[in-house]
């Protein structure tokens, strides 16, 4: 069986590691004056990356019986 986080795990243990994200994702625009499109694609690259990561593990995992 999974964990499932319920509603209060959820915003406890998921808002402050959010507000983190956006606080970097500010910092980085400020720092480089890259611009939002240019924030927008490096989350979509992290997204991609640990889908990657999450469906090695599973092969892994599944390898291993």
């Amino acid at each position: 069986m999974k964990y499932k986080p319920t509603d209060d795990e959820m915003e406890k243990i998921f808002n402050p590691a959010y507000e983190d994200i956006m606080s970097i994702c500010d910092d980085l625009d400020i720092e480089t004056k890259c611009g939002n499109e240019f924030i927008i694609e490096f989350l979509e690259n992290i997204v991609e990356d640990y889908k990657i990561l999450v469906k090695q593990l599973k092969e892994e995992e599944a390898e291993r019986g």
